[in-house]
């Protein structure tokens, strides 16, 4: 459901967020990675300012982070290259859609 994943992004977020705030280390980026019994929330935030979610099973092997650099490289290629995409709007490109299908794909069989 994509209203789920935006509120579990959001609560993500928030609670980074927070860390950061609290984080005796100064220039921390707070919370990257959050485990729980059911699943594996990994971020990754862009130069930008853009911030990648993925999740995985609590077994995932596949280094997460490699993954949501791969996807951001993708991101940039056909989605910002992309004349008809406007920024913080939904992202509808049938390419990046499966280059990033196949980058799941690829991973998933690695695991």
């Amino acid at each position: 459901d994509v209203n789920e994943h935006l509120r579990l992004a959001s609560t993500f977020n928030g609670l980074a967020l927070i860390l950061r705030q609290l984080s005796p280390v100064r220039g921390s980026s707070g919370m990257e990675l959050l485990e729980a019994d059911g699943f594996i929330l990994q971020s990754f935030d862009t130069l930008t300012g853009l911030k990648f979610f993925v999740t995985a099973e609590p077994e995932t092997k596949q280094p997460l982070e490699v993954f949501l650099r791969e996807v951001y490289m993708l991101y940039s290629d056909y989605v910002l290259k992309n004349p008809f995409y406007e920024m913080d709007m939904p992202i509808h490109c049938d390419r990046f859609d499966q280059k990033l299908a196949k980058l799941a794909e690829d991973y998933q069989r690695k695991a």
